[in-house]
């Protein structure tokens, strides 16, 4: 940690040289290029007075840059108007500033790798500090260091991607904007499907069917178009998720696989599910608990080393927020809001799952709705109370369609459902 931080004093000034000779380079990289691109602190400066000429509309060049940093002050700071002379002249042309950009972007990046390595080592040693914290915040930085700028689009350019995407909507019949498929008709059709950066939510009253949808719906994208899928769980173990999976997809009873009463054609529907299930990219974090910072960190492990598009969490209200713990109703809403923020950080769908109560309202929290994407409501249909597995997935919210109210069958004796078209 005590070498000396890469820089390239020379690609330093060769950038700011084009700067100073051409108003485009400028133009180009106002948006990307903050201070913190530039090793010495003379020319952050330089930078910082043409940035701000330019946005004020001023002109730019060496005498105009030299007077904006008298009058700033600044110009003995940074060695003088000899300096800024020798920056201006030192290369002839500025048909190589890109060239100059990306090795100081290059040095930058390396620069900012190691400051983040030292505080991690240094926050290490702290033992006043709380592992769990230590790890969400080494891997909030890791993950920021990838991160760039929000980039500015005209509206021009923004429409002709739009129109391309509209296009080949109507050459696939509105698949391209559609995520991966849950395996109901119906449901994807309202939602558009598990679609990266959204939060869907799916409630249900206690033993009511929510989980077992639930995970046949995301196990579903893995099974069928081998999309890597993850099930956090503080409810079921992992065996018993699996004895769900394995019953629904091979269409054996239940309770005949955990009694090992499995008839001879049953055999061979069990072997074939293991041989397939066993290659999926499925992953299952079974934990009695788990904290919201330990989640945020989860998560982000998952799409780093298991690259999984899909997490669905069960269920809301057992995992445990930052807050007053006597207000759950405060503690609800900030699992929901990480969520969310944690679907568009990681670019990936989050199915998170709620639990409500005996009169079919969400339990303590009122602000599903205004972060998800869409809330199912897997309730009993009304319509059929002779029938006592039939029941409703209600969508009773939607940013992107119809709330509508899908019938559903569900199977008991294999834990699973089936759409009623």
């Amino acid at each position: 940690m005590n070498t000396t931080l890469p820089h390239d004093m020379e690609a330093e000034k060769g950038f700011l040289s084009s700067a100073m000779q051409d108003i485009r380079v400028i133009e180009k990289t106002i948006e990307k290029l903050t201070p913190e691109f530039f090793h010495f602190d003379s020319h952050k400066i330089i930078w910082n007075a043409i940035s701000q000429m330019w946005l004020e509309k001023n002109p730019v060049d060496m005498l105009t840059v030299i007077s904006f940093l008298r009058s700033s002050g600044e110009l003995d700071r940074i060695g003088g108007d000899h300096y800024v002379s020798e920056l201006y002249t030192i290369v002839y042309s500025s048909a190589n500033w890109t060239s100059y950009f990306e090795t100081i972007k290059d040095c930058m990046v390396r620069r900012k790798i190691l400051s983040v390595c030292k505080r991690m080592m240094n926050d290490a040693v702290d033992r006043t500090k709380d592992p769990i914290e230590l790890q969400e915040e080494a891997s909030k930085d890791i993950v920021s260091m990838s991160s760039t700028r929000t980039e500015v689009k005209h509206i021009g350019e923004v429409l002709n991607s739009c129109i391309n995407r509209w296009e080949e909507a109507a050459v696939t019949n509105g698949a391209v904007n559609r995520g991966h498929s849950s395996g109901f008709m119906k449901w994807d059709m309202a939602t558009r499907g598990f679609r990266p950066r959204t939060l869907h939510i799916i409630a249900g009253a206690a033993k009511a069917g929510k989980t077992t949808s639930s995970l046949q719906m995301v196990t579903n994208s893995a099974f069928n178009d081998n999309v890597p899928v993850a099930v956090i769980s503080m409810e079921m173990s992992a065996e018993e998720l699996v004895d769900k999976y394995i019953a629904a997809t091979s269409r054996i009873a239940l309770s005949d696989l955990l009694d090992g009463k499995l008839k001879n054609e049953d055999h061979k529907k069990l072997s074939a599910a293991i041989n397939k299930s066993s290659k999926l990219p499925i992953y299952i974090v079974d934990e009695a608990s788990m904290t919201v910072a330990q989640f945020k960190a989860r998560c982000r492990r998952l799409v780093t080393e298991q690259k999984v598009e899909i997490i669905m969490v069960d269920y809301a209200q057992l995992m445990e927020a930052s807050g007053d713990p006597k207000n759950r109703e405060r503690e609800v809403a900030e699992v929901s809001r990480t969520a969310k923020i944690i679907s568009k950080e990681l670019n990936v769908c989050i199915v998170l799952l709620a639990q409500l109560n005996e009169n079919g309202s969400v339990r303590e929290s009122r602000t599903f709705y205004m972060d998800c994407d869409s809330f199912t409501k897997v309730i009993p249909d009304e319509e059929k109370r002779d029938d006592p597995y039939a029941y409703i997935m209600h969508v009773t919210h939607n940013r992107h369609g119809g709330t509508p109210m899908i019938p559903f069958k569900f199977i008991k004796h294999q834990a699973r459902f089936e759409e009623q078209i």
